[in-house]
This record gives C-alpha cells, sequence and structure tokens, in this order.
C-alpha cells in the first residue's frame, strides 16, 4: 500500500508542476480522546463489543490524525488524497483512506457531469460532512455508516449527472449516479462475524480491521461491482438520497491466500431536513443481504441484514447538541454450524459539540448498546450485553491553501 499511496503523490506532483496556477488545500485533523468504557471486548480488540474502545483500551487515546491534501490540477481537473492514523495496531501505522482524481467540466447547459476514479467513499452516508469522513453532529457513527465505513470502499469510477435547477429559477438539483469497482469481495465478512457496531474507526485502503486481522479488499474473480443511485436537493432545507449496491462476488469462490467471495447487495434510503437554520433531522435505512458459499448449497451461509437510525441536531452559537436512536438486526436463514448470527439492538447516542476557538473544538459524547448476539457464547459470553462508552475529545483543525 505504501507504493501506491507514493506513486500517487508523485504523480500528483508531477502533475502540479506543470501548472503555474495549481491550488493547493491541506486540511489536517487531530483528535485526542479521555475514554470511559464499560463494556464487552471490543472487536478491534478480539471481542464482540459493539464500541471502539472496551474496559482494557480506555484513559488517554488517540481518536484520530488526519491530513487530506486537494489539488487543482486544471480548472476542471483536481485530485485529493486522505491520510489516517489511529494507533490501534492495524497492519500499516498510516493508511490512505480515499485518493481520487475529480473531472468537474463546465456545464454547457442545466447538467453538469462529475466523473471520479481511485478510491473513495461510497455515496451514502448522510452524516460525514467533514474532512476524512468525519461528522459535525457526534463522534460514532451510526451503526449502517459504520458499517459503510468498515468494509466499503469503492476501488474504481464514479459518474455522476446533475440537473442544475438554478437555470430554470428552482433552488434545488437532481442528480444520477453510477459507479463500477473491484477489490470488495471481502465486504460481508466483518457484519457476519460480529453483527453491527457503533464506532469512528472506518478502514484504510488495502489495510485489515481489527485483531483478528480479516482481509476486505481483494478481487479473484472476473465481475466488477456496480451502484447506482439518486440524490435530490431542494431549496438547500431538504435532501433525499436512495442507492443499491451489488458486489457481484462469486459465493462459491476463493484463492490462494485462503480468502473466500462474499456476496453481498444493499439498498438504502435516506432523508436529511432542516425545517429551520438551527436544526437538522436526518434519517436513513439500509436493508441488504451477504452470502458465502455455493449457491443451492445446504451449507451455504446465507445473513438478512437491516438497520436505521434517526438523528436531531440543533446548533447555537458555538454549540451543537444532537441525539441519535438506532435500531438494528441480522437474520442467518442458512449454514448453521453454531449459534446463529441473529443479531438484534438498539443505541443511544448524545453528543454536545462546542467551538473553543478558530482551530480547536471539544466534544463529549455519550454511547449505550444494547444487543442479543448468540456467537458470544463461543467466547463464554451471555448472549445479551450492554456497551456504554462516554468520550471526551479534543480536537485541532488547520488548513494551509497556496496557489
Amino acid at each position: 500500500m505504501g507504493r501506491v499511496a507514493g506513486a500517487f503523490l508523485v504523480a500528483l506532483g508531477i502533475a502540479g508542476g506543470a501548472q503555474a496556477q495549481e491550488r493547493l488545500i491541506v486540511d489536517g485533523l487531530l483528535d485526542l480522546r479521555a475514554v470511559h468504557a464499560d463494556t464487552t471486548p471490543s472487536y478491534l480488540n478480539g471481542g464482540l463489543g459493539r464500541v471502539r474502545f472496551d474496559d482494557d483500551h480506555e484513559g488517554l487515546r488517540l481518536g484520530r490524525a488526519s491530513l487530506g491534501a486537494r489539488l487543482r490540477l486544471t480548472d476542471t481537473l483536481g485530485a485529493t488524497v486522505v491520510a489516517d492514523a489511529y494507533d490501534d495496531g492495524d497492519v500499516n501505522a498510516i493508511g490512505v483512506s480515499e485518493a481520487f482524481v475529480q473531472w468537474r467540466p463546465f456545464p454547457a447547459n442545466s447538467i453538469r457531469w462529475q466523473a471520479k476514479a481511485g478510491a473513495f467513499y461510497l455515496p451514502v452516508s448522510l452524516e460525514h460532512r467533514l474532512l476524512g469522513w468525519t461528522s459535525p453532529y457526534t463522534l460514532s457513527a451510526s451503526a449502517l455508516n459504520t458499517w459503510i465505513g468498515e468494509e466499503f470502499r469503492v476501488l474504481g469510477a464514479e459518474l455522476e449527472a446533475r440537473w442544475l435547477g438554478a437555470a430554470s429559477g428552482y433552488r434545488g438539483d437532481f442528480a444520477l449516479v453510477g459507479g463500477v469497482y473491484g477489490w470488495n469481495e471481502g465486504a460481508g465478512v466483518v457484519i457476519a462475524a460480529r453483527g453491527w457496531a457503533l464506532t469512528d474507526r472506518p478502514s484504510v485502503v488495502f489495510g485489515e480491521l481489527g485483531s483478528q486481522r480479516l482481509g476486505l479488499y481483494y478481487q479473484f474473480d472476473r465481475s466488477p461491482g456496480w451502484y447506482g443511485g439518486i440524490a435530490w436537493r431542494h431549496h438547500e432545507r431538504l435532501e433525499l438520497r436512495a442507492l443499491h449496491y451489488d458486489n457481484r462476488a462469486d459465493p462459491a469462490a476463493s484463492n490462494l491466500a485462503g480468502y473466500s467471495g462474499w456476496n453481498t447487495r444493499f439498498n438504502t434510503l435516506g432523508a436529511r431536513w432542516e425545517p429551520v437554520d438551527p436544526l437538522t433531522l436526518t434519517a436513513q435505512y439500509i436493508e441488504g443481504r451477504t452470502a458465502i458459499g455455493p449457491n443451492g448449497d445446504p451449507g451455504q451461509f446465507l445473513m438478512d441484514l437491516s438497520a436505521w437510525y434517526a438523528l436531531a441536531s440543533l446548533e447555537r452559537g458555538r454549540n451543537r447538541l444532537s441525539a441519535r436512536y438506532d435500531r438494528f438486526s441480522t437474520r442467518q436463514t442458512s449454514g448453521f454450524y453454531g449459534p446463529p448470527s441473529d443479531d438484534a439492538g438498539h443505541a443511544l447516542t448524545i453528543a454536545l459539540m462546542h467551538r473553543l476557538a478558530e482551530h480547536w473544538e471539544l466534544a463529549a459524547e455519550w454511547l449505550r448498546v444494547d444487543s442479543r448476539f448468540p456467537p458470544r457464547y463461543w467466547l463464554g459470553l451471555p448472549a445479551v450485553a450492554t456497551d456504554t462508552q462516554l468520550q471526551l475529545a479534543i480536537r485541532y483543525r488547520f488548513r494551509f491553501e497556496a496557489d
């Protein structure tokens, strides 16, 4: 991965030197935490807990260190690289979470085209609106978007066509988006092994997640995955999104490294509404299925999954108070070799963000997750568990701009 990231950065430098008026924007984030946890062992540390930290990994922790660079190559072509560090034993101390080029030609009519190629997040989350896929509302993501950040990265290309309502006097727009990608045949292994979780620990490209070192990004069949979606924005107050995802992996295939194909597909719906300036209301829903093993085989592992959340956020001056409720489930319908991976639970998150100064932010979050997951029996734990986590974060953000 280091060689890939290095080559990409060299390419940016060569392209940058060819233009006299490039614009470079560098954004950084340093997030330090004080954590108190009353939980079962976290999945990131070999357990099946539902939050990022646990009793053995509390106290002062590094929440995240991120550095993102955006380079304008021409008036219509740009490039972005985002690197993250978490200090939690990942195979790489620093990993690249996104690295892509983006082309946005000037619209000749009411349609604006946009194309992206490289590695980037799926256009799903309505929570993550800041640098490095972070949220202005909470520290921990919803269960839905935790999974999207953990197991899904587009390693391919995306094309968007957006109708601009301003050309017709309408304050809004409508978009169609589609993408093709590879190297996502492992998507499904984490949700099957652990169930749902609520963390702010997405994977990095070609990295691994948790102490079990489960591989996520690989490709060994010749079937690229695809997704397609629609989005509508109305009067800068309402945003609606829908997306279908299918990685088209062969669930009967495997490679010499021992990795198998997880055939995973899902649908998502989401809405964000700002009825008045201080208030934001957000809700999203996902339902889908993942499978491994030959189709039609009685031993094939087949699991249905669903989750939704509703979030309300109120911003006043330097303060933002947010509350979110999550509900999630999985249901294993075949391939029983022990306790079924039937996950059922709900979570409540309350967070307060306070801007201390131009570059500094203080954040406090309380999170409680109640769940029932029979595979906990394998670890000698009861199926029913409650995980609570209290975090206090100090964040420093900076931006550097150069022409």
